[in-house]
């Protein structure tokens, strides 16, 4: 639950005979912000048509998740969630670390990242790529601050509950679905566990999946200022 309640009461015992027993009671209500993730998939064969067609736009799965404000809110977070991300759907629970989650499968676009089409429609996280020289495409993530602080004034009015950025977690899930070995540089991000400070060249065999995960700053950084591109994929 977003929101735990405490009840603390002490009882004195009578002290003295001329006194009857005190009683103090505290309540305190304690609010935590709700934490969320959204994790995403992302295709080789994707990036590779993009290069080839820089106006093409791709719509990848995602699975968005979303802390339980209770049983009794869960049609309201369903709305919540339909309204804020595109195409939910599937719906259903899960509990991690003794915390109900919402879960909703989604669609994530994939473009480059001056694609007008993609800024307008603003979605929550955008992979985005860039090509600044012939043989080599960027990607990367946009984090909208503009649509959090929409769901942030959604979850505050219909919930009465603090949403912040940094309790959210996410990754991408990046998919070799090519018959060929792939060659990309990552950087300031996890790859399967394994923390890349610095620029790293891996060999993505062919149905090889890596798993990417982001760092607080990298996260921080792309809510802050927007694109941040963390990998290099060899054409």
């Amino acid at each position: 639950m977003c929101a735990i309640l405490f009840l603390i009461s002490h009882v004195g015992e009578e002290t003295m005979k001329k006194k009857a027993g005190i009683v103090a009671i505290g309540i305190v209500l304690l609010l935590v912000a709700c934490s969320g993730s959204i994790t995403s998939e992302l295709y080789i064969r994707d990036l590779l048509d993009l290069a080839a067609s820089p106006d093409q736009v791709f719509y990848t799965q995602g699975t968005v998740s979303v802390e339980s404000f209770g049983s009794d809110s869960n049609e309201d977070l369903k709305e919540m969630i339909t309204t804020w991300f595109r195409d939910a759907q599937n719906f259903r629970e899960t509990t991690i670390d003794f915390s109900t989650y919402l879960v909703a499968d989604i669609k994530i676009p994939v473009a480059y990242a001056d694609n007008e089409q993609v800024k307008k429609e603003q979605d929550l996280l955008s992979i985005i790529v860039r090509k600044d020289k012939p043989n080599e495409l960027d990607f990367g993530i946009r984090l909208d601050k503009n649509v959090f602080a929409k769901i942030q004034e959604h979850v505050r009015d219909m919930f009465y509950q603090d949403l912040s950025i940094s309790d959210w977690t996410f990754s991408i899930d990046l998919k070799n679905d090519t018959r060929n070995a792939q060659s990309m540089t990552l950087q300031t991000i996890y790859a399967n566990d394994e923390p890349l400070l610095y620029p790293k060249t891996i060999t993505v065999k062919e149905r090889e999946t890596v798993k990417l995960s982001f760092p607080d700053i990298l996260r921080d950084y792309s809510y802050l200022y927007g694109d941040v591109f963390f990998g290099t994929l060899a054409l």
